[in-house]
């Protein structure tokens, strides 16, 4: 049975593809909480901020869509994913729950969660994910680099010696390491020293290498037809 409104098809035009960016981006800084206990206050209260805003945004998202919808029965057998992921940062943001051990229970909670949001929304997608994708390549390649830059410091963080007093200080030194390696630039202030390290290094390498030459092809590209005359000549 079809429950969308008219007014909950606009809602979702205009909330899912935000929804699902902020979901995939958020999922590296989640990791971080594994290895919170040794990063500078600035981390954390970054990883923190993270929270509250995934929170906040799939709260309010789930409480439109369900005042929107026609059935809220079937909203609520179906919509379950989006519901785990509000009721388990909900979890993650109660330091009560640091005293009895629950708060590993609620991060796996949250990544199960919003990993199944994100199968969700990437079945709709399915059927036209291939044209999507021609049509709206650099985006994507952009896509694929912001995440891997993300993802690539997070891991590098829980894979090196990074935090306060430590080798690398901090998550954002490990950013700018990201950045550095996805680029290729490689200024070697940072580096990473372990086996998993490198490899990481060299994915985000080959990542950056690839992404980044088709956002440079689809620039070159809109130059040489804005200028006829270098198409001419």
């Amino acid at each position: 049975m079809n429950t969308d409104t008219a007014g909950l098809a606009k809602w979702k035009r205009w909330t899912d593809l935000p929804l699902m960016v902020l979901a995939i981006g958020s999922l590296p800084i989640l990791l971080l909480e594994l290895v919170a206990d040794r990063l500078p206050r600035v981390d954390r209260s970054f990883v923190f901020g993270v929270n509250v805003a995934v929170f906040v945004a799939f709260g309010i998202d789930y409480v439109a869509e369900l005042a929107l919808t026609r059935s809220k029965r079937a909203y609520v057998r179906t919509q379950w994913a989006s519901l785990a992921i509000v009721m388990a940062q909900l979890l993650a943001l109660l330091p009560a729950l640091t005293v009895f051990g629950a708060l590993r229970a609620a991060r796996a909670l949250r990544v199960a969660a919003t990993v199944a949001r994100l199968f969700g929304v990437g079945g709709t997608t399915r059927a036209d994910g291939r044209s999507l994708l021609k049509r709206h390549a650099a985006s994507f390649a952009f896509g694929v680099a912001g995440f891997t830059w993300i993802a690539s410091a997070a891991a590098f963080t829980l894979a090196e010696d990074v935090g306060a007093g430590r080798r690398v200080h901090s998550f954002f030194d490990a950013l700018w390491w990201s950045a550095a390696t996805i680029t290729t630039v490689g200024y070697g202030d940072i580096y990473p020293v372990t086996a998993l390290g490198r490899i990481i290094a060299v994915f985000t390498m080959l990542v950056g290498i690839s992404t980044l030459a088709v956002v440079t092809a689809r620039i070159a590209q809109f130059l040489i037809k804005a200028d006829p005359t270098v198409a001419s000549g």
